[in-house]
């Protein structure tokens, strides 16, 4: 038995002092006062720092230098290490768009992977609208069709997310397909209105990639205020919404309207690349387009346009709770609570709860990590 005394403890909605977390066999077997620590357990007194559950990212392309585009499953692995670094113990692995035969080769790639902080692929296209591309190869971009939702479903689970542009023929019935079998459909990268978001909405789609990035907005017809993808997402009742919160794809009053709008269903993501974690100037890839680290996040070289994010997930937490005012408690329900919701692991990840998987995270003061620990085994041990 593992017993991680004297931290402050962030349970749901509260801090508590004066407790101790007890882990036997990969689970939070209990919460005891910091006094009845069982005898023999292994103790580690964690007096000044803080644990919160293991983060949780849908979005990360890579980070360290490296990408999960990269058919090197040695590379994904160094992916996975830097962000157990940074207190992440599940996450999807994003790839852009890309044509059918190296998507494939993506694919294959990732199926080899059996480290299960990797719950499963993120495809962010190639369904995507060619004048919301962003950083996607726009040649590589086309609608979804009957036969490539078969390649996709027969993957064996390997896909668990998918973003489309809602507009797009045949985004309805591709979207019941995947929603069928447990997959969750995004929009993003659109140029869609109401109508294609409603039909797509009704055919399961519940999720929305990074609102403001790549997303319609509010034109005028006529004397006419035609709202986009964006004002939509915003209004909506139901849809889970993702931020960027690295403190430079969207200023502190856009946060705070999602915040308002969305409530407990907005989550953050990092969207981290392989610049994260880099110097300023470090080149790479998403795809076949060339970025660079500039002024601590990612951008498209030769053009006025953000190539992902070099922020990790605890940056993220840091920037809502430290610069934003966010209590604490709420920011990490951003990065590791609802994200948990939106992959249907709620039952046994995202809080620190007895009977819940001992993913957690130790945090210092200034909200670095100190350590990771997933399924009781620690993956990352900077001061323990």
């Amino acid at each position: 038995m593992i017993a991680l005394s004297g931290a402050t403890l962030v349970l749901d909605d509260d801090l508590v002092e004066g407790k101790a977390l007890l882990i036997r066999d990969g689970r939070i077997e209990a919460i005891v006062a910091a006094t009845d620590v069982p005898a023999g357990a292994e103790v580690h007194d964690l007096t000044g720092s803080t644990i919160v559950p293991g983060l949780i990212d849908l979005h990360v392309h890579g980070g360290g230098g490296h990408s999960f585009d990269d058919p090197d499953p040695a590379a994904h692995q160094q992916v996975l290490d830097f962000h157990a670094r940074h207190g992440v113990t599940t996450l999807q692995a994003s790839l852009v768009s890309a044509h059918p035969d190296e998507l494939d080769r993506q694919l294959d790639a990732l199926a080899l992977n059996t480290n299960e902080a990797l719950y499963g692929v993120h495809l962010e296209g190639p369904y995507l609208a060619v004048s919301q591309c962003g950083a996607h190869d726009p040649a590589a971009l086309r609608p979804p069709t009957t036969d490539e939702a078969d390649r996709l479903l027969a993957r064996n689970g390997l896909i668990t997310m998918v973003t489309v542009a809602p507009e797009l023929p045949g985004v309805p019935e591709f979207t019941r397909r995947l929603t069928a079998a447990g997959i969750v459909v995004a929009a993003g990268h659109s140029e869609a209105r109401a109508p294609e978001l409603a039909a797509a909405v009704d055919s399961g789609l519940t999720h929305l990639t990074h609102l403001w990035s790549c997303q319609s907005s509010l034109v005028r017809e006529g004397p006419w205020r035609v709202p986009g993808l964006l004002e939509e997402s915003l209004a909506s009742t139901n849809l889970i919404g993702e931020i960027i919160a690295d403190g430079h794809h969207l200023p502190p009053t856009l946060i705070e309207i999602a915040r308002r709008c969305l409530g407990d269903r907005l989550v953050a993501v990092s969207d981290a690349t392989a610049g994260a974690g880099m110097p300023e100037g470090y080149r790479y890839r998403l795809g076949i387009i060339d970025c660079e680290v500039a002024a601590g996040v990612g951008m498209v070289v030769g053009a006025n346009a953000f190539g992902g994010s070099t922020t990790p997930l605890d940056g993220m937490l840091a920037h809502l709770h430290r610069d934003l005012g966010w209590p604490l408690p709420e920011a990490v329900a951003a990065t590791s609570t609802r994200p948990a919701r939106v992959l249907n692991l709620a039952h046994r990840k995202g809080r620190l709860t007895p009977g819940y998987d001992a993913d957690l995270a130790v945090l210092a003061p200034d909200l670095t990590v100190q350590a990771t620990l997933r399924a009781g085994h620690w993956t990352h041990r900077a001061l323990l």
